[in-house]
């Protein structure tokens, strides 16, 4: 937990409070888990664009790569199964957190299942009523899922609670709505249409490779950086691989994430991250496969931001990932490819520094960001923001001869419980010209002439 710094000046801003409710999946390794990796790029290119922003963070367990100077941690336990997970909102711990010595502006939810229940917590057992905004990283269509019984319909009620929920492609998009409309009526899908928006998952401008360098290709290598699963047509990728070692011997295929070796011309070499990057440098050409979930592929992006040409299945998850990129239908579109790029160097090339072009122009994730940060602000703007009143007069006059105020102090005095909403008082103060908040874990009202 990240702790105001006592000593130091207190840096007084017109503080916006966020509350991350998350989506983790993968504690084993929480680093590699999506939500972390997500949210971690979130706040890092939040930080760069704003200064006033504090977040908590629920959490299973401490999370290194999160312990930014406006981040506090919060820590509880999570099913580690999926479906368990979704399932289970831990009402008694949650009304914990969320007590009177805080102040939440924002949620910012990644887990629409447990939304309602977050809302509901929030709304009838504390005094905080913040809009709620957020990500999906996981929606359980019946195509997709290998479960006997999905969260799709929790999943649904909770987007609903929703003014804005990013979500990874238009394709998937598309395919929720479809499903949706199955269960609910035609004003509830106008609702999740306008709630549900698209955020292509970018990348960061200092990962991106300045060129192409030619003089790493000693090996023609054929890389497949998904995961080795049914949902992203393995077995098939595999087969397929087979019929082009049949044709020629002269490449190699690197799958970082399976365990071990299923072929002779398969490597599995594994290293952190920037080892990772750099071994994408080196690789000729990528493969990007059918998959059922028509999600963004962070797998592709990672490629070519390394100078990595893919060949894409023709669907329209990978056409608004790169709209100019080689499209293949069947296997013997992708084996023509594939021979192409092994052998002609120079439109191998060619075709890299195009998806690197692409990158540059079209996928930085700051810009994504940036449209994210002007909704937030949007969003604050929109919020009921309690009128000149006697009780209001009170606050301000407490404030201004007190100079400082805890929050937990300033609802002492006032005697409020949960009867009495925070939320609309929050906004007036954060307009006051003469009120600012010390960012900080714990919410401190200070006068300034």
């Amino acid at each position: 937990m990240n702790l105001f710094d006592i000593g130091k000046e207190p840096k007084l801003q017109k503080t916006v409070r966020v509350l991350w409710y998350p989506n983790i999946t993968f504690q084993k390794d929480i680093e590699k888990d999506s939500y972390i990796q997500v949210v971690k790029n979130q706040i890092k290119l939040l930080n760069e664009i704003r200064d006033d922003l504090w977040h908590y963070m629920i959490l299973p367990f401490e999370v290194p790569s999160l312990q930014f100077d406006n981040v506090t941690q919060w820590y509880m336990d999570f099913e580690t199964y999926p479906q368990t997970m979704r399932s289970h909102f831990r009402v008694d711990v949650i009304r914990r957190m969320l007590n009177n010595s805080l102040d939440f502006d924002i949620v910012m939810s990644h887990l629409p299942e447990h939304t309602h229940q977050l809302v509901n917590t929030l709304y009838n057992v504390t005094h905080h009523m913040p809009p709620v905004m957020g990500y999906s990283h996981w929606f359980d269509l019946k195509d997709v899922v290998a479960w006997p019984k999905d969260s799709f319909l929790q999943n649904m009620t909770g987007l609903l609670e929703y003014d804005r929920c990013y979500i990874n492609t238009q394709a998937q998009k598309d395919l929720v709505l479809e499903q949706a409309s199955e269960t609910f009526n035609t004003k509830t899908i106008t609702d999740l249409d306008r709630i549900l928006t698209v955020q292509h998952l970018g990348v960061n401008k200092k990962d991106v490779v300045d060129d192409i360098d030619v003089t790493k290709h000693n090996e023609k290598t054929i890389v497949f950086n998904h995961r080795p699963d049914t949902y992203k047509h393995f077995k098939e990728f595999i087969a397929m691989c087979d019929r082009l070692w049949e044709m020629r011997q002269d490449f190699k295929v690197w799958i970082p994430l399976l365990d071990k070796p299923n072929r002779d011309y398969v490597v599995t070499t594994k290293g952190d991250k920037e080892w990772y990057y750099k071994e994408l440098q080196k690789c000729y050409v990528g493969f990007s496969p059918k998959q059922k979930y028509g999600g963004w592929s962070v797998a592709t992006t990672d490629g070519m931001m390394n100078g990595v040409p893919y060949i894409m299945y023709d669907a329209g998850y990978y056409e608004e990932l790169y709209q100019q990129g080689d499209f293949f239908s069947d296997d013997h579109d992708a084996l023509m490819l594939l021979n192409t790029y092994l052998d002609d160097p120079q439109y191998r090339n060619e075709e890299a520094s195009k998806a690197l072009d692409w990158i540059n122009n079209k996928l930085i994730y700051k810009d994504k960001i940036i449209g994210m940060n002007e909704y937030m602000n949007d969003l604050l703007s929109k919020q009921k923001v309690m009128g000149d009143s006697e009780k209001f007069k009170e606050i301000v006059e407490f404030i201004k001869t007190n100079k400082e105020v805890r929050k937990i102090d300033l609802m002492d005095w006032l005697c409020w419980g949960r009867g009495i909403k925070w939320t609309p008082y929050r906004r007036a103060l954060m307009n006051h010209p003469n009120i600012f908040d010390v960012n900080g874990s714990f919410p401190t009202y200070r006068w300034k002439d």
